[in-house]
């Protein structure tokens, strides 16, 4: 999901030795960057937009056309090395463009309210109110139930930004997972770049739904 520390975790295995390629490495929103590949965000948009949703707004359901895989190899193509990593929490809504390639996947996860609450501070600075309250979390729960449903069916390594402390070791574990080796000393993550810290977010969700997903979820950490 948006603003779930995506961007922390990815900066973290490109320090490990997996290319990313030409990506955002700093923005309005973000001092270092988003680390996505802005033909790729483009892409998911537009498929996204041709169905008749938004990444704020995913629709039920979503139809390819054949050129949207080849845009997509096109774009993978401007990242060198032998393993490479791509990041967009675009990709759960579009998990079809992808299952083709079977990834290598890693999952991350951040508590409803921290990302309402980063979701709807980030909108009020760009001036686009998109959702309120209500509709951010549902959106929160939206992405993650995707997010669980791939896990119950194939599990694959999660990564809980809730616990920055561990952030390089989750990543590490991860990469072992799916045997790969982590090389550098992973110290992408800033911990002042985190403006929301809710450690008693459960009493601050909106919704019971929310908390009964997260803990579905956590289940997998």
């Amino acid at each position: 999901m948006h603003r779930s520390g995506t961007s922390a975790t990815v900066g973290t295995i490109e320090q490990h030795g997996i290319s990313l390629g030409p990506v955002s490495r700093s923005n309005r929103f973000n001092p270092r960057g988003n680390r996505e590949l802005r033909p790729l965000v483009k892409l998911h948009d537009r498929i996204l937009d041709r169905n008749g949703g938004a990444w704020w707004r995913p629709p039920a359901t979503v139809a390819l056309l054949p050129g949207d895989r080849q845009e997509r190899d096109g774009v993978l193509a401007t990242i060198p090395g032998d393993t490479v990593a791509v990041k967009d929490p675009r990709i759960l809504p579009l998990l079809e463009l992808w299952r083709d390639l079977e990834p290598l996947r890693i999952g991350v996860i951040r508590n409803p309210v921290a990302v309402r609450r980063s979701l709807e501070r980030r909108a009020r600075e760009d001036g686009r109110e998109l959702l309120d309250a209500e509709g951010w979390e549902a959106l929160w729960r939206r992405y993650n139930a995707i997010l669980l449903a791939e896990l119950e069916r194939e599990p694959f390594p999660l990564v809980d930004f809730d616990r920055t402390a561990e952030l390089d070791a989750q990543v590490r574990s991860a990469l072992a997972f799916h045997g790969l080796e982590a090389g550098g000393e992973g110290t992408f993550f800033d911990p002042g770049l985190v403006h929301e810290r809710d450690d008693g977010w459960r009493d601050e969700a909106l919704s019971p739904e929310s908390v009964a997903l997260w803990d579905r979820l956590s289940a997998f950490v």
